[in-house]
């Protein structure tokens, strides 16, 4: 699968989508499906981290997913770190974010692993 979805490790902190080409809107759905479980299964706020560093195209649709994970996020949803100068995100970024049903949940864009802070 070209997109993995897992927490950072046994201490839970963040839920990571690891985006690698080709993937597919599906494979995208079938992560946050995923990730929501994840979700689900603590009690506490999460924030999500999509590394695209190993990806630089997206399925047709794409634009639409990610601006429905960004505004009808599961309740227990943090800020959203992207990973990666994806062209596709860097273009669009603010449209992701116009609307947000809690602006409180922010997406991050990070050139680096060094510049996350959770």
């Amino acid at each position: 699968m070209a997109i993995a979805v897992r927490w950072d490790g046994q201490g839970k902190a963040f839920i990571e989508f690891r985006i690698s080409d080709p993937w597919t809107v599906e494979e995208f759905l079938s992560a946050r499906m995923t990730c929501y479980k994840l979700i689900h299964s603590v009690d506490y706020l999460v924030p999500l981290l999509m590394d695209f560093r190993e990806s630089t195209s997206a399925p047709r649709g794409m634009l639409r997913q990610f601006i429905a994970i960004h505004r009808t996020p599961h309740p227990r949803q943090g800020h959203i770190h992207i990973l990666g100068r994806h062209p596709l995100l860097e273009r669009l970024g603010k449209h992701i974010v116009e609307g947000v049903v809690d602006p409180g949940k922010s997406v991050i864009f990070v050139d680096s692993e060094d510049d996350l802070v959770f």
